[in-house]
């Protein structure tokens, strides 16, 4: 609404005697004479008043304050009407423009909050990157300083391993021929066949055994480990799995904090190849993304790790071979009263092959974890803990 200012006017006689012309009457003689311009004006000024005057009379538009005049006049109101629509006008505007600045303020500082926090995720996200590369380099040094450490460490023991299978080697090179000659004459040609078949396999598994030992010489197990893990994610046993696989193989088994374990890794095509199943290679257990769950293949897979500790990487030739001729039958060595018969047989834990004696310890977990009486399991356990591999 328009606001409404209250100012005196005249009454109505007093604006209609203002109608009367201003200045000097004239004379009857002078009345017949045109008006000059100055009683136009006058006259023209004062009737204007008078009508205006009479106008605000009649609409009777806000009586709300009364000033008083000296000739005892009338109030009458005085609209406010194109100043104060320009005064709305500007104060609309200003309003309108203030929201705007108001709204852009905000949107301003919306995106601001939304780009500190994107930098802030794309920091922490950097962050953890380096952290991660840290202790990937970190790792990488530790595997160098064990391959060094390993290396000469290890060095009498794997000098004295091939030493043995050269000595072995040339036994069975002076032994051939006088085993040749009594396998033809106390087996003929057949019996000539048999010994020769058995030489072949055996003279085989003895170049194998020879490889193997000079690979290890050179430090071979630890520049393999040190490659893989340049190209994995290797992580350290739990707490968890180291406790329960040293209740199997003895707390001082092995070098327990050099192992590793590899989830999918670079040789997860090997999984595809062999239906699955977790292998060993020196150090570094292979294993599917969900076989790590299951501790009693963990405890499996690190009785390859002690085989490779006491018997070098040799250990791997033999277990394959051991799958290749006997295929899943490898595994089976008749359970707790398979083991009974054995034993009174006068069979010993090394006498089982690789994949034998680690199905033993990981039946031996699987039995005192449910808390059942493994009588039969115990003097190969014993024996395996002492390193009779």
């Amino acid at each position: 609404m328009r606001d409404v200012e209250q100012l005196s006017r005249p009454g109505t006689a007093t604006a209609r005697r203002a109608i009367r012309p201003a200045g000097p009457t004239r004379s009857p003689a002078e009345s017949h004479l045109a008006p000059t311009q100055r009683e136009l004006l006058s006259l023209q000024r004062t009737a204007g008043n008078a009508a205006v005057c009479q106008l605000l009379e009649d609409r009777g538009i806000g009586r709300e304050q009364a000033l008083s005049h000296e000739g005892g006049g009338r109030v009458v109101p005085v609209q406010r009407g194109f100043f104060d629509s320009i005064g709305k006008a500007f104060s609309g505007a200003a309003k309108a423009i203030g929201h705007a600045v108001s709204g852009v303020a905000k949107g301003v500082g919306k995106l601001a909050t939304s780009i500190g926090r994107g930098i802030g995720k794309f920091a922490t996200t950097v962050g953890t990157a380096l952290a991660g590369a840290a202790n990937w380099v970190f790792a990488r040094l530790g595997d160098a300083g064990e391959w060094l450490l390993n290396l000469f460490r290890d060095l009498p023991q794997r000098y004295f391993r091939f030493a043995k299978t050269v000595v072995e080697g040339m036994w069975g090179a002076m032994t051939l021929i006088p085993e040749a000659i009594g396998s033809l004459i106390s087996g003929g040609i057949a019996g000539f066949a048999r010994w020769a078949s058995q030489k072949a396999k055996s003279g085989a598994a003895w170049l194998g055994t020879m490889l193997s030992r000079l690979f290890d010489l050179v430090g071979g197990p630890e520049i393999a480990e040190f490659v893989l893990h340049m190209i994995s994610n290797a992580t350290p046993l739990s707490a968890g799995e180291k406790t329960a696989a040293q209740g199997v193989l003895g707390a001082k088994a092995l070098r327990w904090d050099e192992v590793r374990i590899d989830e999918g890794g670079l040789l997860g095509l090997v999984f595809k190849l062999n239906g699955g199943r977790s292998f060993t290679t020196f150090h570094t257990i292979n294993m599917s993304p969900g076989d790590r769950s299951n501790v009693s293949i963990v405890v499996h897979e690190l009785t390859h790790v002690d085989q490779y500790e006491h018997a070098g990487s040799v250990y791997i030739g033999q277990a394959l071979g051991d799958q290749i001729a006997q295929g899943s039958h490898a595994y089976n060595y008749g359970g707790p009263t398979g083991l009974a018969a054995d034993r009174k047989a006068g069979k010993h834990f090394a006498d089982y092959g690789r994949e034998r004696q680690a199905q033993i310890a990981q039946d031996y977990y699987v039995d005192t974890t449910a808390g059942t009486p493994t009588p039969d399991y115990d003097p190969y356990i014993l024996e395996l803990q002492k390193g009779d591999l």
